[in-house]
């Protein structure tokens, strides 16, 4: 009888320790203490989840922006911020990061990757979708000064040394 119900607690202590019933928002908020502690990895791995599990949770838009994020600041691989900032614009289209993930691609484009075309592409759709919106004004002055070294663009001369 010892042994049932040992394995009976045991199995219960598995299913409890694994991410069956964790919800979205455990899920996004492991992820984020996970980065916070400098495991960029295993936070993408924690935020595929949500993106896999909870496609139309709230979250999946958020954990797919922080994906992005993650590949972009932490990782610094840039091609892969790049498609996965498309990925949200792709599957997240109402997304209030929607916007902000258009800006990223063409911010990379322009100031990571020299590649002023793309980033043009990119700040020019920008400017059509969300003329109004808080970064309309960032975009216009990248575009103002693509392509131009930072010590050239007079309203930033003063913080050239």
């Amino acid at each position: 009888m010892k042994i049932k119900q040992l394995i009976t607690i045991f199995i219960v202590i598995l299913i409890t320790g694994c991410d069956i019933f964790k919800s979205a928002e455990d899920l996004y908020s492991e992820a984020e203490a996970k980065r916070n502690i400098g495991d960029s990895k295993e936070a993408l791995v924690t935020l595929k989840k949500i993106t896999n599990k909870f496609s139309d949770h709230e979250k999946a838009s958020k954990a797919q922006y922080l994906i992005a994020e993650i590949y972009y600041r932490d990782l610094r691989d840039f091609s892969k911020a790049i498609n996965e900032y498309g990925r949200l614009r792709q599957k997240y289209p109402g997304s209030s990061q929607v916007p902000f993930s258009l800006f990223m691609q063409g911010f990379i484009y322009a100031n990571m990757l020299s590649n002023f075309e793309k980033a043009r592409n990119h700040y020019e759709e920008f400017l059509n979708k969300f003329s109004n919106h808080e970064l309309a004004q960032s975009v216009k002055f990248e575009l103002k000064y693509l392509g131009i070294e930072i010590q050239e663009i007079p309203e930033l001369k003063h913080l050239i040394k």
